[in-house]
C-alpha cells in the first residue's frame, strides 16, 4: 500500500525564486536616489555610530596583485560609506539574509540590513564590507567565486587571509587609501590589531549592464545622487538616536580630496522635562544643527520627543506590540531664524521624500516610526483597500490621538522657554498651525484643529499680554483685538488706551486669531468700536493725546452705529477744539469736500472740522452726516450759494451800489486769495450766473495790494469790454477805433472765466472787434476808414488777422474794405488776387522766367491777413517749384536749367526747409549731364571723400559747375550724393577690384595700396551684407587681395578663392596663402574661412609626410604631431568630402615611426587580448578619429572568427618548423586567447587548437579532442598501469573552468569516475515563508484575493468565475486523510471555480514564489507572479484541482510532514486517475464532493475535472501557533467581510474583461450535510455582461487600427484576440443580489491600440522595456428611460475610476472609466509614478485611452443624431480637468488639445441642433453667458444669425476652465464670441432682419456698455428709432428736449422716439448726445439749410 501511494503522488510545492528574482523585485520597489544614502545613515544609527561619510572616488586602481582576476573591472570609480560603529557577529549574518531585517522586533533599531540594504544594488553589483575582524565581498551573480558561491570572506586573524590583505596591494589599495583619508590610520596597524574599529562599504559604480539591474551609474549620477541628499542635508541629523555628523567627500582621479558637505548636530541645555500627570513622557530640547559647504549655515532648532504612556489607548498598545513599534513622536521647530509658515514635512527618523503626501503644512517637522509603503517614499493610510492594514492603522492613531498633545507640549514648553526669556514670543506663535498653508490637506487641518480644542479646552496660559509680552493669560481672560482693527496706527492707539486703562489686551498674529475664530470655545472678549465707546464714555478723554483721540475716533466710527456716539466728545475742529456728538446748534460741524473746499466760505473757517483726520476718518464722518443724526452737514454747490449770500461782510449787504469797496486787508473782509477760487467754483458747478446777480464779483480795475479794489456787481445788461486778459489784449489804437464805436474797456483782471460770462463782459479779441465792426453803419465805417491813416490800417488788418475763422459774411466784408496795395503802389481790395511774397529771403531772381500776373505781398500783415481771407501767396520754395516744373516740362534750355539750378543748390537749406515736396522734386530731378544723358545727384560720390578719391575715376563726381561753394556740396548731398562708404554699391566695389586687378601689371605698390584701402571700406561698412551670390562669387574671382606667398614673405595679389585665414594653418599652411588681418564678417564673406578643398589638405599632408623623412624622432617633435592632429580631425569632420578624392589604401596614417594605411590595423583587441605580434593597432592619441580611420577600412575589431583562427596560424607555424614547439610568446598569445573565449563564452569548431605539453616541457597546439585536464598529481601518473601517449595535458596556465567550457574531459574521467568536492558559502539567501510574508506586505488586504483569482481565470480564457463560502466543519477521522495533519485545515473555506483548465504552463508557473511567470506575456493581465500568492492572506495550505491532478501546497511543511521529503519544495501533486487515492483517503475528497459539479464518487475511474476548482481553507486558531506566514486569524466575522467586500465592490469586476461574462458569490451553511443538495446552495450574488449592440468605428480609424494590428502581430501574433478595436459595444451588466430584484447597468464600452506613441515606443528595437500592448478603452455610464426604453447619460454624480483589465483602487476625478495596459506597483494599487514606467504610463493616457475616449463621444454623438440617445449634451462626458488627479491630467491635456487641433476637425460641439467641430465653434464670452437681463436674447440672435457653418455653443465655465488650464487659451479665444464681436458680426450686420424689439434691446445694451468700438458701430450705422418708426444716425438725431427741436417734424425722421423706459430716459439721452446726438446747437450750414427751407415754405 506504502508503495502504491508512493506511486500515485509526487514531491510538488512552491519554490524560493532565484535571488537575483527577487533583488530585482527588491530594486523595483526602492527607489534609486538620495533613499540609497538614507538607508545607510539610517543603519549606522541603529549600530550607534555617531559619525558617517560617504566617499565619492573617481579614482581607478591596478588589475595586476588581485585576489582573482574577475574582480579586476570592479576597481574603478567607486561610492564609499563609512561610520564609527564595528560590526558585531550578528551585524555579519544579518546582511547576508535579503529581506529579513533582524531589527523586526527591536523598536529603537530603524534599519539594519534589512530590505532597504539591498537598494544599494541600484548602484553596484558587488558591495564589499570591511568591519571589526573580516572584509566581505557579497556576488550575488555568483560570477567571481564560482556558481553557488555568493561572496567570500577575508579574515583578519587567518593568516593566509592577512598574508593576502597585506602583499596584494592591487586588491585592497582602494581601502588603504581611504582608511588613510578617514582615520588617518595605517593599514599595517590595522592589520596588526586585526581589527577595524568601524565599518566601511565599497560600491564600485556599475559600468555595464548586469543580470540585477541595467542601471548604469557614473560620476554624474553620484553626484546627482549627494546633490538630492544635500537638498535634506539640515534635516537627516533632527531625529536620529546616534549620528552626530554626515560628511560628503569627493576625491578627484588625481587624489584631490574636496568636501563638498559637513553637517553637525549637537543638543545644548538642559531639556525640559514633560509633567508627571501627563499621557506622554517626553522632553524638549534645543538642538544646532551646522552646515558646511560652500556657505556656512548654523541653525537653533527646538526638538520635542513625547511618548504614550502604556495603558491609556489600547489599541495603541495592541499595535505597539504586535508591530514592534514605539508610539513616540517627535517635533522639531526652527527657532533661529523665520521661515515660510507651512514648510513643515515627515520624517521616519529620516526625511521622506519631498514630496507633496510628506508636505503636512505644519510649522514643524514631524517624526515617527510611521508605517510605510514598500518603496519606503509615502506613509500607509487607511483608505478603501488598506482598511485593515495594522500600518495604516498604526499611522491613523499616531497622528490623530499622540501628535496632537505632542504639539500641544511643545507649545507649552516654547511658552516656559519665552517667560526664562531663553525664546521670543514672535517663535512661540510661529509654532501655532496656519490653516491656510494646509488647504487640501484634511488630515492635517484635523490636526491642528484637535491641538487649538486641546489647548483651549484646557484654558492654557497660551496668550501673551500686550502690557508684558512674557506674561501668558488663558483665551478666557483675553480681550481679543478684532479683525476689524487693521492699520497700525489705530491698532497702536486702541492698544496704549486699552493698556493705559488696565484692559487683558492681548495681541496675536492674523493665524492664530483665525484658529481663535474657528475653534469652538467660549467666545472670547473681543475689541470691537462699541467695546471701545463704553470703555471711552466710561472713563472719558481727558488723558488722551489729540493724534490719539484722532485714530480712536476712527475706529468708534468704522461699525457705523452712530446712536452709541451720543456726548463722546470726539468730534474735533479747525481751531483745534473737540466738541460732542449732539443736535444742538452750537455743535454744528460742516465738513468740506475736494470738490468744495473750505475756502468758498472764509467768513464761516470756525465751522469746519479739523484738516488732521484720515481718509477713512472723513469717510465715516460724511457717512455720519448724511445719517442726519447729528449737526454735521456735508458742503454742496447749493449751500455754498446760500452760505456766501448770508455771511457777505456786513457794509456790501446795505449798499445798492453797482460798485463796492473791497478792503482786502480787512478781516471782515474776505482774503485776496478769494475771488479766484471764488470763480473757479463758479465756472465748475453753475451753468449760468443768474443765483449771482447783485453780488459783487468783478473788479473792474486790477488787483493790487493797495486797497480798497472796486468790485462790479453782476447784472443782466452790461456795456464791458475787457481791455486785457491772459489770452490777448486790446491794442491802444483799436481801443480808440471800439471807443470811436461806442465801446467801453475794462482794464486789468483777465484771469476772469465762466462760460456765462462773455453776457457780461465782452472779451479782447478780434472776434468782439469784427463783431463791433459788422454792427456799425457800413458806409459810417468805409468813410472812418478812409480817412485813417495807411498805419492804422495797418494795425487793424494786423489785429484781425489773429481771427480763426470768418463767415461767408465776415469774408465778403473784409475783402470789399480798402486795405491792401496793388503791385504798381494802389490802394485796393483783395478780390479775385493772388499774392507774391517778396519779405522772405532767399529773394527770387528777377531775370529767372518766373510767370506774370502775380500781385505782392509787402509785409507779415499782409501775408497773415491774406492767408485768413484765402488768398493763395506764393514763397520763395514755391516759385522754386514753378521753375522746377519748367525744368521737368523741358521749357528750359540748357543755360536757364544751369541758372535755375544753380541758384536752388546755392539757397537749397533754405528752400528745402520751407519747402520739402521741393527737395523730393530735386532729388528726382534728372539735371547733370554725364555720359550724354541727363542723371540725377544719387549717381555720384562726394569728390571731398578721400576714400572715394582714391578708388574712383573723375566719372563718378559731379561737374565743377555745381561743386563752387561748400553750400552746393552740401545741397548736392542733401539731394542724395554719395559721401559714406556704406553707400557703395556692389557694382562700385566690383569695378573698383577689378581696376586693382588691373592696375597691377602697371603698378604693383599702386595697385597694393589701392587693394588696402578698398578692403577698409568692406571691412569697416560691412558692405559684402548686400552682395548677391553671384557678385560675391565675381568678387571672390578677381585677384586684388594682397597676402604673404606660402613659404615666403614676399606679398602677392590673390583672388579670395585662393586664400584661407590662418585658422588652416596646420592643414594647409604648406600649400595656401594665409592672412588673418581680416575681420572675421569679411573673412567668412569672401570665404576665407570655408573649409579648404580636400586636395589642398591632402596635399599639405603629402608635404608633411616629405618632412617627416627628414625628422630624426617625429614622435617627440611636438609641431609635427599637432599638425597630424589638425589634418586628421579636420578628415573626420568632413569625412564624406576626403572619402571622395583619396585612395582607402594611401599610407597616411602615423602608427608605429611610419605611415601605413588604416586597412592594415585595427582599432581594438577583442577581452583585452595583446595581439601585437599579429595585428598593428592604433595608437591611442588617434583614437579620437575612429569614425574617420573606419572610413577608410580600419576594423573596429577582430571577429571572433579572425581571433581564433590566430591559433590555426600558430598551429601551423609551429607544425613547419624543424622542432615543433611553441615559442613563449605564441604560448602567451595562445593562453589569452583560449582565457579570452571562455570568459567570453564563444562558440568554438570541434578541433580547435589549444596549448598542452609534450616531451621536455615543450608546448605546441594540439585539437582538443587530444587534450586533456590534469586534475591528479604528475608524479603519481606514472603508476597507473594505463597509457595516455595519444593524449596531451593542457597547459597549467589555462584555468580549470576554461578548459571545462572547452568540453576538454578531466583526466580523471579518462581513468575513474570523478570525486565530488565541498566549497564553503557567503551570501544571501531567504526561506520560501519569509519570501510569502513579504509578498503579503505588498497584497495587504485579504480582499485583494477576489480580483487575482479573476484575473487568473480571465487569463486561461475562462467565461466563467464563482466564488462559494463553505461554513462547513469536516471532523473526518486522521487516517481518511492523507496525513493527520490536513484534520487542522477541514474547517470553513473559500472555493473558487473557472471552466478552464490547467496547461502544463501553468501547473510549472504556480509554484514559482514571486516569479514573473507571465511578464513577457503581453496578452496576459497578470503581470508579476505575486497575484495568486494573495491567498495566504486567508489560508496556509492552498489547493488546485484542474484534469486529474490536485496541488496541495504546505510552505510551513505543518500539513504534509509525511509527504514533503525537501522543505524547499514544500507542496505534492497527486493523480487521481489512480482511482485508488480516492478509496484510500476517502475523508480528504468528500468535502469536495457536489462543489461546482466535482463528483469523485461517481466515475470509476474519475474523469478528468473539465475546469479549475481552488480551495482556500481559512487560516484557524491552532494554525496560527505554528505559522511562518501570517497571525492572522479568519473569524466568522472577518469571513462575512469578505463577503460583504465582493457584495460591494464585484460590479465593475466584469467591465473590461474579455473573456470572463458571468460571476457569482454562493454560500453554504455550517450545519448542511456532505456532500450538499443543490438547493441548499445559496446564491447570495450573480453579475453577467452582456452585449446588447455593436458600433463599427469610422473608415479612418478602422484603418489606423487595422495598420496598428499589422504591427504589433510582429511582436506577438494573439494581440488581434486581445481587444476588439474596430468596434464599440453597449454593454448591459446585470447583478442579482439574494433577495432583491436584479439591477441593470449601461454602459458604452471601447478599446483600442495606440497608434502612435505608445505604439513606437513598443515597436523600438532597443527598448529597454516592454510593459504590455498599447492598449486603452474607456466605458462611458449610460442608464435607460423607463419610459421611452432609450439611453440616456447617469444621472448620478459619477467619478470615474482606473482600471488595468480591472479595477484598480484608484479615483481618476474623469466622468468615464478608462483601462489601459498601464504599468502598476506590483501589488496593482497605484500607478508607478517614476521612470521609464512613468512615461509609458503618460504615453498610454495620451494615446491610446485618448483616441478610445474620442472616439466614444463621436459615437455617442452618432447614437445622439440617431435619437438613441437621450438629454445628452455635447460635454456630458468631458472631464473638468480642477477634478481630475494629477496622474491623469496628461490625458486631460491630450483630449482638449486633441479637440483643439485645426488638422483633427472633430465635430464634438453642438448647440442642441448642429454639431460642428473647434474650426466652427463660437463661444459667448462669460459676460455674455452671465448677462441675467440681455444674454439670453444675445445667445438667440446668435444662434440664428451666425454665418454657416459656425456654430454657436454653451461653454461652461468649468469647461472654459479646463481649456485654459490645458494651455490652450489662445485657440479658445479666438472662438470667443466677445460683446464687441457680436455686434460687429452679428447684430448690425443683421439689423434689417432681427425683429424691432430684439433691435431695440440690443441697441439698448450697446448703449449701456459704453464700449469705444460698439461706439463707433453705433456711430456709423442707423440703428436708433425715430420718432416717426425709422431707424437713424446718432449724429443725425435730434434730441427731442433740446432746443432745437422745435426747429424739426416728426415726419423729417430726425427727433429720438422711444419712451423714458428706453431711448428717451435721461441716462440714454446723455449717451446719445456724448456720441453726437444734436441737442443745443446746430452746425451753420444745418441753420442754413433750414432757414432756406423755411422761406421756401413762406
Amino acid at each position: 500500500m506504502s508503495q502504491r501511494r508512493s506511486k500515485a503522488r509526487t514531491s510538488f510545492g512552491p519554490t524560493a525564486p532565484p535571488f537575483l528574482d527577487y533583488l530585482k523585485n527588491i530594486l523595483r520597489k526602492y527607489p534609486d536616489g538620495g533613499q540609497i544614502l538614507k538607508e545607510l545613515i539610517q543603519n549606522a544609527d541603529d549600530g550607534q555610530a555617531t559619525e558617517v561619510v560617504f566617499i565619492h572616488d573617481e579614482r581607478r586602481y591596478g588589475t595586476e596583485s588581485l585576489w582573482t582576476n574577475k574582480l579586476g573591472k570592479y576597481q574603478g570609480p567607486a561610492l564609499y560609506a563609512y561610520n564609527n560603529a564595528a560590526f558585531t557577529d550578528e551585524d555579519w549574518e544579518r546582511i547576508q539574509m535579503a529581506g529579513r531585517s533582524g531589527k523586526v522586533n527591536d523598536p529603537n533599531k530603524i534599519g539594519r540590513f534589512g530590505i532597504g540594504f539591498n537598494s544599494v544594488y541600484h548602484i553596484t553589483d558587488v558591495p564589499i564590507i570591511f568591519s571589526s575582524g573580516h572584509l566581505g565581498v557579497m556576488d550575488p551573480q555568483e560570477n567571481i567565486f564560482g556558481e553557488r558561491n555568493g561572496g567570500f570572506l577575508w579574515s583578519l586573524e587567518d593568516e593566509e587571509h592577512k598574508e593576502a590583505l597585506m602583499t596584494m596591494h592591487d586588491q585592497f589599495q582602494p581601502f588603504r587609501d581611504i582608511v588613510s583619508v578617514i582615520k588617518g590610520e595605517k593599514w599595517s596597524k590595522i592589520m596588526e590589531d586585526e581589527h577595524f574599529a568601524g565599518t566601511l562599504f565599497r560600491f564600485p559604480l556599475r559600468n555595464e549592464i548586469s543580470d540585477i539591474s541595467d542601471n548604469l551609474y557614473n560620476s554624474g549620477k553620484v553626484v546627482e545622487l549627494f546633490d538630492s541628499f544635500i537638498a535634506d542635508a539640515e534635516l537627516s541629523l533632527l531625529f536620529l538616536r546616534s549620528v552626530r555628523s554626515v560628511s560628503l567627500l569627493h576625491i578627484s582621479c588625481d587624489g584631490t580630496v574636496k568636501t563638498r558637505l559637513e553637517v553637525k548636530a549637537s543638543s545644548s541645555e538642559v531639556p525640559l522635562q514633560s509633567e508627571e500627570d501627563s499621557d506622554l513622557e517626553g522632553f524638549t530640547r534645543f538642538k544646532q544643527i551646522i552646515l558646511k559647504s560652500e556657505d556656512y549655515k548654523e541653525t537653533q532648532w527646538l526638538v520635542t520627543t513625547c511618548t504614550m504612556k502604556k495603558g491609556l489607548m489600547e489599541d495603541l498598545d495592541v499595535l505597539a506590540e504586535k508591530l514592534s513599534f514605539v508610539p513616540r513622536v517627535d517635533l522639531a521647530f526652527p527657532c533661529s531664524e523665520q521661515r515660510e509658515h507651512g514648510e513643515g514635512r515627515l520624517s521616519c527618523f529620516l526625511p521622506l521624500p519631498n514630496n507633496e503626501s510628506n508636505k503636512t503644512g505644519l510649522p514643524v517637522h514631524v517624526n515617527a516610526c510611521f508605517g510605510l509603503t514598500d518603496n519606503r517614499r509615502h506613509l500607509k493610510w487607511q483608505e478603501e483597500d488598506q482598511r485593515h492594514d495594522k500600518h495604516a492603522l498604526w499611522n491613523e492613531l499616531l497622528v490623530n490621538k499622540v501628535l496632537p498633545q505632542a504639539f500641544v507640549v511643545m507649545i507649552q514648553d516654547a511658552i516656559k522657554l519665552c517667560q526664562e526669556s531663553r525664546l521670543p514670543v514672535p517663535s512661540v506663535y510661529r509654532l501655532w498651525p496656519d490653516n491656510s498653508h494646509m488647504q487640501h490637506k484634511d488630515k492635517w487641518r484635523k490636526v491642528a484643529r484637535d491641538v487649538f480644542d486641546q489647548l483651549f479646552r484646557q484654558d492654557a496660559a497660551v496668550l501673551s499680554l500686550a502690557k508684558d509680552e512674557r506674561w501668558f493669560i488663558p483665551l478666557s481672560d483675553a480681550i481679543i483685538p478684532s479683525k476689524d482693527l487693521k492699520k497700525p496706527e489705530i491698532v497702536n492707539a486702541v492698544k496704549r488706551t486699552l493698556v493705559f486703562y488696565g484692559e487683558n489686551l492681548v495681541t496675536v498674529p492674523d493665524h492664530v486669531m483665525k484658529a481663535i475664530e474657528t475653534t469652538s470655545h467660549t467666545t472670547p472678549k473681543q475689541v470691537t468700536p462699541s467695546f471701545l465707546r463704553r470703555v471711552l464714555l466710561m472713563n472719558g478723554m481727558q488723558s488722551i493725546a489729540k493724534e490719539d483721540k484722532l485714530c480712536l475716533l476712527e475706529f468708534v466710527l468704522s461699525d457705523e452705529n452712530y446712536n452709541e456716539l451720543q456726548g463722546l466728545q470726539l468730534l474735533p475742529l479747525s481751531d483745534g477744539s473737540f466738541t460732542s456728538f449732539t443736535n444742538r446748534e452750537e455743535d454744528t460741524a460742516l465738513i468740506d469736500t475736494e470738490e468744495f473746499p473750505r475756502t468758498l466760505l472764509p467768513c464761516c473757517k470756525h465751522l469746519f472740522i479739523s484738516n488732521d483726520l484720515s481718509s477713512d476718518c472723513k469717510t465715516y464722518l460724511k457717512k455720519l452726516a448724511l445719517k442726519h443724526v447729528f449737526n454735521v452737514i456735508i458742503l454742496d454747490a447749493v449751500c455754498v450759494a446760500e452760505y456766501t449770500r448770508r455771511y457777505l461782510p456786513h457794509d456790501w449787504r446795505q449798499t445798492e451800489k453797482a460798485l463796492v469797496s473791497w478792503n482786502i486787508g480787512s478781516s471782515e473782509h474776505p482774503p485776496s486769495d478769494w475771488i479766484h477760487q471764488f470763480w473757479k467754483f463758479l465756472d465748475s458747478h453753475f451753468k449760468d450766473l443768474n443765483d449771482f446777480t447783485e453780488i459783487p464779483l468783478i473788479p473792474v480795475s486790477p488787483l493790487s495790494n493797495s486797497p480798497p479794489v472796486l468790485l462790479a456787481k453782476l447784472q443782466q445788461k452790461t456795456t464791458l469790454i475787457f481791455q486785457k486778459t491772459k489770452k490777448s489784449s486790446l491794442p491802444d489804437q483799436i481801443a480808440q477805433l471800439v471807443t470811436k464805436a461806442g465801446g467801453t474797456v475794462v482794464r486789468g483782471n483777465d484771469w476772469l472765466r465762466h462760460a456765462d460770462l462773455d453776457l457780461y463782459v465782452l472779451s479782447p479779441s478780434p472776434r468782439s472787434v469784427l463783431t463791433i465792426l459788422s454792427n456799425v453803419n457800413l458806409k459810417h465805417l468805409m468813410k472812418c476808414l478812409e480817412s485813417q491813416p495807411f498805419a492804422t490800417l495797418e494795425e487793424l488788418k494786423g489785429y484781425l488777422s489773429g481771427l480763426d475763422f470768418l463767415s461767408n459774411a465776415d469774408r465778403d466784408l473784409l475783402l470789399s474794405l480798402p486795405l491792401f496795395q496793388s503791385l504798381k503802389g494802389l490802394c485796393m481790395n483783395a478780390k479775385s488776387q493772388q499774392a507774391v511774397l517778396l519779405t522772405t529771403s532767399p529773394k527770387v531772381p528777377t531775370d529767372l522766367p518766373m510767370p506774370d500776373s502775380h500781385i505782392q505781398c509787402t509785409s507779415k500783415t499782409d501775408e497773415r491777413f491774406l492767408q485768413l481771407l484765402k488768398v493763395q501767396i506764393l514763397g520763395p520754395a514755391e516759385a522754386a517749384v514753378v521753375l522746377v516744373e519748367l525744368i521737368e516740362r523741358k521749357s528750359c534750355s540748357a543755360a536757364e536749367t544751369e541758372k535755375i539750378m544753380t541758384w536752388i543748390l546755392q539757397h537749397g537749406s533754405i528752400l528745402f526747409s520751407q519747402n520739402e515736396v521741393l527737395k523730393y522734386r530735386c532729388r528726382d530731378l534728372r539735371f547733370i549731364q554725364r555720359n550724354g544723358e541727363q542723371t540725377r545727384v544719387s549717381s555720384f560720390f562726394d569728390p571731398r571723400v578721400k576714400t572715394f578719391g582714391d578708388i574712383f575715376e573723375a566719372n563718378f563726381f559731379p561737374p565743377p559747375v555745381y561743386t563752387k561753394t561748400e553750400q552746393m556740396l552740401e545741397t548736392l548731398t542733401e539731394l542724395g550724393l554719395k559721401r559714406k562708404e556704406s553707400d557703395v554699391k556692389p557694382e562700385h566695389l566690383l569695378q573698383a577690384a577689378k581696376l586693382v586687378e588691373k592696375l597691377h601689371a602697371n603698378s604693383q605698390s599702386k595697385a597694393l595700396r589701392r587693394s588696402q584701402v578698398l578692403l577698409g571700406i568692406m571691412d569697416s561698412n560691412d558692405l559684402l551684407s548686400v552682395f548677391s551670390a553671384e557678385q560675391l562669387h565675381q568678387l571672390k574671382m578677381i585677384r586684388w587681395l594682397q597676402c604673404d606667398q606660402p613659404g615666403q614673405e614676399k606679398r602677392e595679389l590673390y583672388s579670395p578663392n585662393e586664400v584661407r585665414h590662418t585658422m588652416y594653418e596646420h592643414i594647409v599652411g604648406f600649400v595656401m596663402p594665409l592672412t588673418d588681418k581680416l575681420s572675421e564678417r569679411v573673412s567668412s564673406k569672401i570665404g576665407l574661412k570655408q573649409v579648404p578643398p580636400p586636395e589642398k589638405v591632402t596635399e599639405n599632408l603629402l608635404v608633411l609626410k616629405s618632412k617627416a623623412k627628414e625628422m630624426t624622432n617625429p614622435d617627440t617633435n611636438a609641431d609635427f604631431k599637432q599638425k597630424l592632429h589638425c589634418i586628421y580631425r579636420h578628415m573626420q569632420e568632413n569625412v564624406s568630402a576626403f572619402a571622395a578624392v583619396m585612395d582607402k589604401k594611401e599610407c597616411w596614417l602615423w602608427a608605429h615611426n611610419q605611415f601605413d594605411s588604416p586597412q592594415k590595423l585595427v582599432l581594438n583587441y577583442p577581452g583585452g587580448l595583446d595581439l601585437s605580434s599579429y595585428i598593428v593597432k592604433v595608437p591611442n592619441e588617434f583614437l579620437p578619429y575612429k569614425k574617420l580611420l573606419q572610413e577608410f577600412g580600419l576594423r573596429t575589431s577582430l571577429s571572433d572568427k579572425e581571433v581564433i583562427a590566430i591559433l590555426y596560424t600558430i598551429q601551423k607555424s609551429i607544425e613547419e618548423r624543424q622542432q615543433p614547439f611553441a615559442s613563449p610568446a605564441e604560448v602567451k598569445v595562445s593562453t589569452e586567447i583560449l582565457c579570452w573565449i571562455w570568459r567570453q563564452k564563444k562558440e568554438v569548431p570541434e578541433d580547435i587548437p589549444v596549448l598542452v605539453v609534450i616531451e621536455d616541457e615543450q608546448f605546441t597546439l594540439k585539437p582538443r579532442s587530444e587534450a586533456l585536464i590534469c586534475d591528479l598529481d604528475k608524479d603519481k601518473l606514472k603508476k597507473f598501469p594505463f597509457s595516455i601517449e595519444e593524449m596531451y595535458i593542457v597547459h597549467e596556465e589555462i584555468p580549470i573552468a576554461a578548459a571545462e567550457w572547452l568540453k576538454i574531459k578531466f583526466l580523471s574521467n579518462h581513468i575513474l569516475a570523478p570525486e565530488s568536492l565541498g566549497i564553503e558559502q557567503f551570501g544571501q539567501r531567504e526561506p520560501i515563508t519569509t519570501r510569502i510574508k513579504n509578498i503579503l506586505k505588498e497584497y495587504d488586504e485579504p480582499n485583494d484575493i477576489f480580483k487575482e483569482l479573476i484575473q487568473n481565470a480571465e487569463d486561461a480564457g475562462a467565461d466563467t468565475c464563482k466564488f462559494m463560502i463553505d461554513f462547513r466543519e469536516h471532523r473526518d477521522p486522521p487516517e481518511s486523510l492523507i496525513d493527520p495533519g490536513m484534520s487542522l485545515c477541514q474547517g470553513p473555506c473559500l472555493w473558487a471555480f473557472n471552466n478552464k483548465q490547467f496547461t502544463t504552463e501553468d501547473w510549472e508557473n504556480i509554484v514559482k514564489v514571486g516569479s514573473a511567470s507571465k511578464e513577457t506575456k503581453v496578452e496576459k493581465i497578470g503581470k508579476f507572479g505575486l497575484g495568486f500568492n494573495t491567498v495566504y492572506h486567508v489560508t496556509d495550505v492552498p489547493s488546485i484541482l484542474s484534469g486529474s491532478r490536485l496541488l496541495i501546497l504546505d510552505p510551513n511543511v505543518t500539513h504534509l510532514k509525511k509527504h514533503i521529503q525537501h522543505q524547499t519544495n514544500p507542496g505534492i501533486r497527486l493523480d487521481l486517475s489512480q482511482k485508488r487515492i480516492l478509496d484510500c483517503f476517502p475523508g480528504q475528497f468528500a468535502q469536495y464532493e457536489h462543489i461546482f459539479d466535482c463528483n469523485f464518487s461517481r466515475q470509476s475511474p474519475p474523469e478528468p475535472y473539465t475546469g479549475t476548482l481552488i480551495k482556500l481553507p481559512f487560516r484557524s486558531e491552532k494554525e496560527v501557533l505554528r505559522s511562518e506566514i501570517s497571525t492572522k486569524v479568519f473569524y466568522k466575522h472577518d469571513i462575512l467581510a469578505l463577503r460583504d467586500y465582493f457584495r460591494e465592490n464585484s460590479k465593475s469586476y466584469l467591465l473590461f474583461l474579455k473573456n470572463i461574462n458571468t460571476l457569482s458569490l454562493q454560500r453554504i451553511s455550517c450545519t448542511l450535510s456532505t456532500p450538499p443538495k443543490d438547493d441548499e446552495m445559496e446564491t447570495i450574488l450573480t453579475i453577467s455582461k452582456t452585449v446588447e449592440e455593436l458600433i463599427t468605428i469610422e473608415e479612418t480609424s478602422y484603418s489606423k487600427q487595422d495598420q496598428a494590428v499589422n504591427s504589433l502581430q510582429k511582436i506577438d501574433a494573439k494581440c488581434k484576440d486581445i481587444i476588439d478595436s474596430c468596434t464599440l459595444s453597449i454593454i448591459k451588466m446585470t447583478s442579482h443580489e439574494q433577495f432583491g430584484e436584479p439591477e441593470e447597468d449601461f454602459w458604452l464600452l471601447y478599446n483600442c491600440f495606440g497608434t502612435g506613441a505608445s505604439l513606437e515606443k513598443v515597436l523600438q528595437k532597443n527598448i529597454t522595456a516592454v510593459f504590455s500592448l498599447p492598449i486603452g478603452g474607456v466605458a462611458v455610464p449610460l442608464q435607460t428611460n423607463p419610459d421611452t426604453g432609450k439611453l440616456a447619460p447617469l444621472n448620478a454624480d459619477f467619478v470615474g475610476q482606473a482600471f488595468c483589465s480591472l479595477p484598480l483602487p484608484i479615483h481618476t476625478g474623469l466622468p468615464v472609466n478608462v483601462n489601459g495596459a498601464f504599468a502598476v506597483m506590483s501589488n496593482r494599487k497605484s500607478l508607478w509614478q517614476s521612470g521609464e514606467k512613468r512615461s509609458w504610463n503618460e504615453v498610454l493616457l495620451r494615446d491610446p485611452v485618448t483616441t478610445a475616449y474620442i472616439t466614444a463621444l463621436l459615437a455617442l454623438k452618432k447614437m445622439s443624431e440617431e435619437k438613441q440617445l437621450e438629454s445628452y449634451y455635447y460635454h456630458s462626458f468631458w472631464p473638468n480637468r480642477e477634478k481630475v488627479s494629477d496622474s491623469f491630467k496628461p490625458l486631460v491635456d491630450e483630449f482638449y488639445s486633441s479637440i483643439a487641433q485645426q488638422a483633427t476637425d472633430l465635430e464634438l460641439f453642438s448647440d442642441g441642433e448642429r454639431w460642428c467641430s473647434m474650426n466652427n465653434a463660437m463661444f459667448l464670452h462669460e459676460s455674455i453667458e452671465e448677462d441675467t437681463d440681455i444674454g439670453a436674447l444675445a445667445a438667440q440672435i446668435c444662434k440664428e444669425h451666425v454665418n454657416k457653418p459656425k456654430c454657436v455653443v454653451s461653454l461652461p465655465v468649468w469647461l472654459r476652465n479646463s481649456f485654459k488650464q490645458c494651455g490652450l487659451h489662445n485657440i479658445l479665444q479666438n472662438n470667443i464670441m466677445t460683446w464687441t464681436r457680436f455686434y460687429q458680426e452679428v447684430v448690425f450686420e443683421n439689423l434689417d432682419v432681427i425683429d424691432p424689439k430684439s433691435r431695440d434691446a440690443l441697441v439698448l445694451h450697446a448703449l449701456d456698455l459704453n464700449n469705444k468700438d460698439i461706439n463707433t458701430l453705433l456711430v456709423h450705422h442707423p440703428c436708433i428709432p425715430t420718432s416717426n418708426g425709422q431707424l437713424q444716425c446718432v449724429k443725425k438725431l435730434v434730441s427731442p428736449m433740446g432746443k432745437v427741436a422745435c426747429l424739426y417734424e416728426p415726419k423729417e425722421g430726425r427727433l429720438l422716439g422711444g419712451t423714458k423706459n428706453d431711448f428717451l430716459s435721461p441716462e440714454r439721452i446723455q449717451r446719445l448726445l456724448e456720441l453726437g446726438m444734436t441737442n443745443d446747437n446746430l452746425p451753420l450750414e444745418e441753420i442754413a439749410l433750414k432757414a432756406e427751407r423755411r422761406h421756401m415754405n413762406i
